[in-house]
């Protein structure tokens, strides 16, 4: 089975089973979802839409690729790209910029996502937040997700601003959302969460497209859940997470975590992360005798 596939069926699954179990759903905040279908043209990449309970607008999660996962034997990671279809009365609409406005209006129906024949049309930069990588030791059944955005995913054009998106605010709940859904229905337990920050940048319109352009006043994030395997031990999530880190980024937070954890940790307040009950689901299935790691 390719990476592909091993990613693919295994979201599919989450979600599935997730919306199949109303406490599990409540427990990691999925209102509801469902599959993207391409209409009368299939799909390249599979994606789902997302709605998340008390939030306003939609989410999608599309896997635009997947590998074996480099320096892990017997590990794949898929990435997910995360758009955030604003509700239109939601006042973080006025921070896309136009052509995101005028999609709000013109091509999302009464879900609040693409109409089927709209959603091909649109650009794959369009109601982009960040993204989500789920990375998957296949051997020891550990996993670990990674989330990556800006504070503020700004665009300018010329001297005007164009967009000034709340990137990691958006992303965020999804990496919560999809690490609870690991945890409640796979039985596993997080173990160490790892923040870290990196210089930020905007991008500047010009005749050869948007480039990046250093911005001293914002911050690029990563943000690392990592989940042991099955038999409990952590010495797998620890090799995930070294193969997913940035040895360029700027730890703020690198944490062991225990079921009773639950408060906010101490990070960049540009980059908050918050620890989820649901993040803790399978705390007492572990069986026999608990590695050391």
């Amino acid at each position: 089975m390719s990476a592909e596939e091993v990613v693919r069926l295994r979201l599919q699954s989450l979600v599935s089973r997730g919306l199949a179990a109303p406490e599990v759903a409540r427990r990691v905040g999925l209102a509801a979802a469902s599959e993207v279908w391409g209409g009368d043209v299939p799909r390249d990449r599979p994606a789902w839409y997302l709605w998340l309970a008390g939030a306003a607008g939609a989410w999608q999660v599309e896997l635009v690729e997947a590998s074996p996962l480099e320096g892990v034997a017997d590990a794949v990671i898929g990435r997910l790209a995360v758009r955030h279809y604003p509700s239109p009365a939601d006042p973080v609409l006025a921070a896309f910029d136009a052509d995101e406005r005028r999609a709000v209006a013109e091509a999302l129906d009464a879900t609040g996502t693409p109409r089927i024949d709209a959603a091909q049309a649109l650009a794959d930069a369009l109601f982009t937040v960040g993204t989500v990588d789920w990375a998957i030791d296949l051997a020891h059944d550990a996993s670990a997700f990674a989330l990556a955005s800006l504070d503020r995913l700004r665009t300018r054009d010329g001297g005007a601003l164009r967009r000034d998106v709340p990137g990691w605010r958006l992303a965020a709940p999804v990496f919560r959302v999809l690490a609870g859904l690991h945890a409640q229905l796979d039985r596993r337990a997080a173990a160490r969460l790892v923040v870290a920050r990196h210089p930020g940048f905007e991008l500047v319109c010009g005749e050869d497209g948007a480039a990046p352009r250093d911005a001293g006043d914002l911050v690029q994030g990563e943000a690392l859940l990592a989940f042991r395997a099955a038999d409990g031990c952590g010495e797998p999530a620890a090799r995930l997470l070294a193969a997913l880190r940035d040895p360029g980024g700027e730890p703020i937070c690198d944490a062991r975590l225990a079921a009773g954890e639950r408060a906010a940790l101490a990070t960049d307040a540009r980059l908050p992360v918050e620890v989820s009950p649901a993040w803790f689901g399978g705390e007492a299935h572990f069986e026999g005798i608990a590695c050391a790691c």
